[in-house]
């Protein structure tokens, strides 16, 4: 029986490491929406908690999210918390210009980059679309979702105010 409950402990702890091993934003290059390569570590600097999205264009759902966060929440989002809005499309090489359509049609004034690859989506752990990530300014990932609901705003201006 000692060992039963050892093993399990063990599998418990394996996998709750496993579920939060991604603690903080990889460095990589990424691709921005004009096609320039930057890299993460210039993207997600400490000093300013950072609302990081992983979208896709198939999820009308999250970009429509994302245009609510730019039309009712942006400004005073950065005056009152400083945080800085990054939405990464993990659409592929034939869809991606699509949500660089996107971007530009709603006028977002929040960083958008492009993830045709999928390479900064494994490097966070991510296995579908949508996912948010809420990162404190120390860089360290403090909150994670994988979905993007309705109202989901009020819930990020929650954890947001508890910075």
């Amino acid at each position: 029986m000692t060992k039963v409950i050892l093993i399990a402990t063990l599998v418990g702890l394996c996998i709750t490491t496993n579920v939060h091993s991604q603690s903080t934003i990889p460095s990589m290059q990424i691709q921005n929406i004009d096609g320039d390569e930057i890299n993460t570590a210039d993207v997600f600097k400490e000093g300013q908690p950072v609302l990081l999205v992983f979208w896709a264009t198939w999820c009308s759902h999250t970009s429509t999210g994302l245009t609510t966060i730019q039309d009712d929440y942006l400004i005073d989002w950065i005056d009152d918390y400083n945080l800085k809005i990054v939405a990464v499309s993990v659409d592929d090489s034939k869809t991606s210009n699509r949500a660089v359509t996107i971007a530009n049609t709603n006028a977002w004034e929040f960083d958008v980059f492009i993830d045709e690859n999928g390479d900064f989506k494994r490097a966070m752990g991510v296995n579908s679309a949508p996912y948010i990530f809420l990162i404190d300014s120390s860089g360290k990932i403090i909150w994670q979702q994988n979905a993007y609901l309705d109202g989901e705003e009020d819930r990020i201006e929650e954890k947001l105010s508890k910075l």
